[in-house]
């Protein structure tokens, strides 16, 4: 395996710029998230990696050799792509071999590396079955297999999972994690989905219209978001954002919702309007702690999931989502009064969307 270093990375088709400049390094044997919405460059930074697309400007290096120029059979990498990419008409068995093609191996040392794959990946029994005898995840697995067979420097992942449905996606990511634990192998896997994200990576890459937003661990992100755009990205259900001010004195207020008034850790000088962050799961049904914000509002929906329960409402002319326990007596069009505690509050500024520091 190998460490990756992406320095000023650029893409252009024509006059129209959709890089702008990434850097991203990754350590040999850490698995990287790409995430980010449609178009925000996440794909094309991959095929560019891969050496699928041209670069416009920058440099990539694997295992610290540049590989601007290089074609891809000559990057030591492995692609698995969305839609499988593998031959109907072979089997299980020749499919991932088919890995080894150009390998300078003898008949029996690759027999050796592809029921090897197929033992880690679970394919052992199917070895003899054409991809039409397949489900979507034991196709995937077999694709993953053909790269696993090269023994590449790095595997690059282009939304593995997002043609499976809910149930089996959920087990593919256990067993590329898994694969990745036994492996150690470097990976850089992009999706759309930030749970896909959150669940897999050592550390993510928010990208946003060409360029990365925030890149850290999903902890980091999560807890400490460095603008709007992240915060709303990273969680499920997504963070409350509301118009609010944080006064001279260091008091956050809501708009329309007098009764929150919950003091701020951070720094503060002239009164300024904020953007508040709540995360769902951080406030609660109820009056809460002494010194927590409260919001009364009304229910408008109550979605259960199971022991728990996600209560949206409206408050003060606002929507919000909380997290409640599905024990407490919440119907729609009835009262409800949420509370959040000091510590469970991220400020941003109005107009830039970046976070405002904590003390």
């Amino acid at each position: 395996m190998a460490e990756v270093s992406i320095k000023k990375l650029v893409k252009r088709y024509g006059d129209t710029e959709i890089l702008h400049g990434i850097d991203l390094d990754i350590a040999h044997g850490e698995f990287v998230v790409l995430v980010g919405p449609s178009g925000c460059g996440k794909s094309t930074t991959l095929r560019m990696l891969a050496g699928l697309e041209e670069i416009s400007g920058g440099e990539i290096a694997i295992g610290g050799r540049v590989v601007n120029n290089l074609e891809p059979k000559a990057r030591n990498i492995a692609m698995v792509f969305q839609n499988y990419a593998i031959y109907p008409h072979f089997t299980v068995y020749k499919n991932i071999g088919f890995g080894l093609r150009t390998a300078k191996l003898d008949k029996r040392e690759k027999d050796k590396r592809i029921r090897e794959a197929a033992e880690i990946l679970d394919l052992t029994p199917l070895l003899e079955r054409k991809p039409s005898q397949l489900s979507g995840g034991q196709r995937q697995r077999v694709a993953i297999g053909r790269a696993m067979v090269r023994d590449p420097a790095v595997f690059l992942f282009d939304e593995p999972l997002s043609n499976l449905d809910a149930q089996l996606r959920a087990q593919m990511r256990l067993e590329v994690k898994r694969l990745h634990r036994r492996l150690g192998a470097t990976i850089v896997f992009v999706t759309h989905d930030q749970v896909e994200a959150m669940t897999l990576a050592d550390r993510i890459a928010i990208m946003r219209e060409g360029r990365i937003e925030q890149l850290g661990t999903p902890d980091e992100l999560y807890e400490q978001p460095v603008n709007t755009f992240v915060a709303q990205f990273v969680g499920s259900p997504s963070m409350n954002l509301l118009p609010g001010t944080l006064d001279a004195d260091g008091q956050v207020r809501l708009e329309g919702l007098p009764e929150f008034a919950v003091p701020w850790s951070g720094p503060t000088g002239a009164a300024q309007p904020v953007t508040v962050g709540l995360r769902p799961d951080e406030m609660r049904v109820g009056d809460g702690l002494p010194g927590s914000g409260r919001i009364s509002g009304e229910v408008e929906i109550v979605e259960r999931l199971g022991h728990d329960a996600l209560v949206y409402l409206k408050a003060g002319g606002h929507a919000l989502i909380a997290k409640a326990e599905i024990a407490n007596a919440l119907t729609p069009g009835g009262p409800v009064t949420v509370t959040a505690a000091p510590g469970a509050l991220h400020l941003f500024e109005r107009e830039s969307g970046r976070a405002l520091p904590r003390s």
